[in-house]
């Protein structure tokens, strides 16, 4: 161990260092760490030396960032290690430190806002990270998307939870559906779940407000609450409009992004707001025909009965867009990207499913 010790420190001392070879040299000593914990368990030998071996990992990891401020890899393994640890006083010390020096590095701002929710259950706090993350981040889109996804978590969250308190009288059943995708547990209780799928890895999960109290917003009455009706998801949205990232593109992720809340009862509203903006900026643009093709399907299940009418209003727009698009070929790719997954649900009716498949023949 000692040798081992010695050649790592070589390495970090030597002029060529690589922040890999800080990040090594922390791997190896949690490894030896996690080693020692191990046998003075099973050997029963009490008050061992744990914050010792901590207190290396940190200086170690303290060194590399000095040496390399400028490497995110290293900061995100020395916060992820300060979570392992459950040192919280350090996470934050180390948390406020990297983001000082990367202010523009959206992948902190959200780590930040990720840590908010599933350790502190603060919404306040994970609002305040995003929001200070948007001001400095303006070149990146998925950070303000995943802005707008905290907030209609939230809204949904609220909305299943009146359903729970017997506020509103639908069936809580209604909204409960399984989680698509990542396999994640979306689970706020024995019945709150949110549908909403997991875009990538480093994410905004329902499954992180968890432990977040809802019950005084889930109280007020939502027709005289401006946030309970989506004011600030369209706030956010209305922002992002003035970023010189916002194009057609950006406005169809937020309206995919939205779609999938069907639990919030002002969703209609949010994407109206959004095609709204679509059509203005961008009448011909395919994305912006294709979001309005999509708006009357939205949130209504292919084998219900309320499907046959919302197809035939589909219908109707798909004729009229094919018409006025400046690009007939990528419309036709969008449309058929996601009329395929509704021919493959097993209890479609037969005559729904002739109709889109003569829908793909002419598309």
């Amino acid at each position: 161990m000692v040798k081992k010790r010695s050649d790592f420190e070589h390495k970090v001392l030597a002029r060529g260092s690589k922040p890999v070879d800080f990040a090594r040299y922390a791997a190896w000593e949690i490894g030896l760490e996690n080693l020692r914990n191990k046998r003075c368990k099973r050997m029963k030998i009490k008050g061992s030396t744990t914050h010792t071996g901590q207190a290396r990992i940190f200086k170690i990891f303290d060194r590399g960032t000095q040496k390399h401020p400028g490497d995110v890899a290293l900061w995100m393994s020395y916060l992820e290690y300060c979570k392992q640890a459950k040192a919280t006083k350090k996470f934050k010390t180390v948390l406020t430190a990297a983001i000082r020096l990367h202010p523009l590095k959206a992948e902190l701002w959200l780590y930040a806002a990720r840590w908010s929710l599933e350790s502190e259950a603060d919404m306040k706090e994970a609002r305040s990270y995003m929001s200070r993350g948007a001001r400095f981040c303006t070149m990146s889109k998925d950070l303000w998307i995943e802005w707008a996804k905290l907030e209609m978590i939230y809204l949904a969250k609220i909305s299943i939870r009146r359903k729970i308190l017997g506020i509103d009288v639908e069936e809580v059943a209604d909204d409960a559906m399984e989680i698509e995708g990542a396999g994640d547990d979306a689970a706020f209780g024995s019945e709150d779940v949110i549908a909403v799928p997991n875009f990538k890895m480093n994410t905004i999960r329902p499954s992180m407000l968890e432990g977040v109290p809802v019950d005084k917003e889930a109280a007020q009455d939502p027709m005289n609450t401006p946030a309970l009706q989506g004011a600030i998801p369209l706030a956010i949205f209305d922002e992002a409009k003035k970023q010189q990232f916002f194009n057609p593109s950006v406005a169809a992720d937020f309206f995919d992004m939205f779609a999938v809340f069907t639990q919030v009862r002002c969703l209609p509203k949010i994407l109206q707001h959004v095609l709204d903006a679509l059509t203005e900026s961008y009448p011909r643009d395919p994305f912006t025909c294709n979001c309005y093709n999509k708006q009357p399907l939205v949130g209504i299940d292919p084998i219900s009965p309320e499907f046959p009418v919302a197809l035939g209003t589909f219908l109707d727009r798909l004729k009229e867009s094919m018409e006025k698009t400046k690009d007939k070929t990528a419309l036709a790719k969008k449309t058929k990207a996601w009329i395929e997954p509704m021919l493959a649900t097993s209890e479609l009716d037969p005559g729904i499913k002739t109709v889109l498949e003569h829908t793909m023949r002419k598309l």
